[in-house]
């Protein structure tokens, strides 16, 4: 009988046991439950974060640029509207919040914030987190952009009137022109000839031959292969003599059509033939549709006046609005011609 009591103690106690180890066995699952959440809420939420802020750079910088090109031609608009639409327009749900400032009077600033389809309140709903209490959190992104004229950068080797660009504009742009030194909207959009040949028209009220010394048809000194690298806080650069291209430009047709190119504008010139010099004033932007140089280059556009014979040219229209790579430097007090620069900056 003791020997049957000594079973039945032992066994209880092996069921003691074992339920103690289940209990242990539920209390660590219930552990690794929450660090399991804890890392899928990582996983989930972090990656959705770093979508959302994605989206949210996307929307400040095209908001900074649209912003930027409107102020560019003269007019900012309504600047918020057009920075919250274009966030809004770069946010998969179609919505966040955008906040445009203008830390100085050429540059614009962009400050996108998540937010929730038709809520009025900036914030970024988590999924897995809530478990462990957080609902929301706050995302953002910041874009600056700046406009303004070219004062340097690597330009076509080839010098242009001030006084016959002067004869494109309207009659309100050339006010405007000459008493700010810059013009709102676009030059006259249509296709011209740019002659700089000895039998190039004469303005009225223009040098003949666009101004150009003897022995002079505009091109400049160049530097590094068919640019000339122009500053014009120095105002001045020397001439190449001859109205055929320059050595260093054979290779420069192939391309020059591919996208606007700027022209630096003189208002005048000194001395002749090698020793000229062109005093610099700005830019214009142009876009080359055309072109005739010497030694039979050419590639003529049958929208703009001819260019035959002896003619030696570039054929094309101004515009208003230049792409240019990054490093060039932009200011507010070098007259644009048309040659606005709009680049982020930040």
């Amino acid at each position: 009988m003791r020997r049957l009591d000594q079973v039945r103690a032992q066994n209880e106690h092996v069921v003691k046991a074992e339920n103690s180890q289940r209990g242990a066995a539920s209390v660590i699952v219930a552990i690794l439950l929450v660090v399991l959440l804890g890392f899928s809420a990582l996983a989930v939420d972090v990656g959705a974060m770093y979508a959302e802020k994605a989206q949210l750079q996307n929307g400040a910088d095209s908001a900074a640029l649209a912003v930027a090109n409107q102020c560019a031609k003269g007019a900012c608009g309504n600047s918020t509207a057009t920075g919250q639409l274009f966030a809004n327009s770069n946010a998969n749900d179609g919505a966040s919040g955008a906040t445009v400032t203008f830390p100085s009077a050429t540059t614009v600033r962009v400050v996108t914030k998540a937010r929730a389809a038709g809520a009025t309140a900036d914030g970024f709903s988590l999924f897995f987190a809530r478990v462990m209490g957080f609902n929301t959190t706050q995302i953002g992104a910041t874009a600056q952009a700046k406009w303004g004229a070219p004062s340097a950068a690597t330009t076509l080797p080839w010098t242009f009137s001030e006084c016959v660009f002067k004869k494109y504009l309207s009659a309100t742009q050339l006010n405007e022109f000459n008493s700010t030194g810059t013009f709102t909207g676009s030059p006259t959009p249509t296709h011209i000839l740019l002659r700089y040949d000895t039998n190039a028209p004469a303005y009225p009220g223009c040098a003949s031959q666009n101004g150009y010394m003897p022995g002079g048809f505009g091109w400049l000194d160049t530097d590094t292969g068919c640019s000339t690298d122009v500053n014009v806080a120095n105002a001045e650069v020397g001439s190449n003599p001859g109205n055929d291209l320059p050595a260093a430009c054979r290779d420069m047709p192939a391309t020059i059509k591919d996208s606007p190119v700027l022209i630096p504008v003189y208002t005048s010139a000194v001395q002749n033939g090698q020793k000229t010099t062109y005093t610099l004033k700005g830019f214009l932007a142009f876009q080359v549709t055309g072109y005739k140089f010497g030694g039979a280059v050419q590639s003529l556009d049958p929208l703009a006046p001819a260019c035959n014979g002896n003619c030696r040219g570039i054929q094309g229209y101004f515009t208003r609005f230049v792409s240019l790579q990054e490093g060039l430097t932009t200011t507010s007090g070098t007259p644009n011609y048309g040659g606005s620069v709009v680049s982020l900056t930040e």
